[in-house]
C-alpha cells in the first residue's frame, strides 16, 4: 500500500523565496492603490496616493533583492526546516 502525503508546496519553494514574493506582491498592491488614489482622488488623497506609489515603486527592488536582508529573511529556513520538500512514503 502506498501512502503519499502531498505538500502544500508542490513546486518546492523555500520560505525565503515565498517571503520575497509576498514582499513584491504587497508593494505592487500598494503602488497600484496609490496610483488609483492619485488618479481618481482629489486634494490630499491624490497627494498621498502619489507619494505612496512612488515609495512602493522605489522600495520594491530594495526590499526584495537587498543582499543584507537575506540573513534576516533566511532565518525563516531555520524556523520551518524541510519546508518545500516533497514527502512520499512507500
Amino acid at each position: 500500500m502506498t501512502t503519499e502525503r502531498r505538500s502544500m508546496n508542490p513546486l518546492t519553494y523555500r520560505p525565503t523565496q515565498v517571503a520575497k514574493a509576498l514582499v513584491a506582491v504587497l508593494t505592487s498592491v500598494v503602488a497600484l492603490l496609490g496610483l488609483a488614489a492619485a488618479t481618481f482622488g482629489e486634494g490630499t488623497l491624490a497627494t498621498v496616493g502619489t507619494w505612496a506609489a512612488a515609495a512602493a515603486v522605489f522600495l520594491t527592488p530594495i526590499l526584495v533583492f537587498l543582499k543584507k536582508a537575506e540573513p534576516w529573511i533566511g532565518m525563516l529556513d531555520g524556523i520551518f526546516p524541510g519546508a518545500g520538500e516533497q514527502h512520499i512514503e512507500d
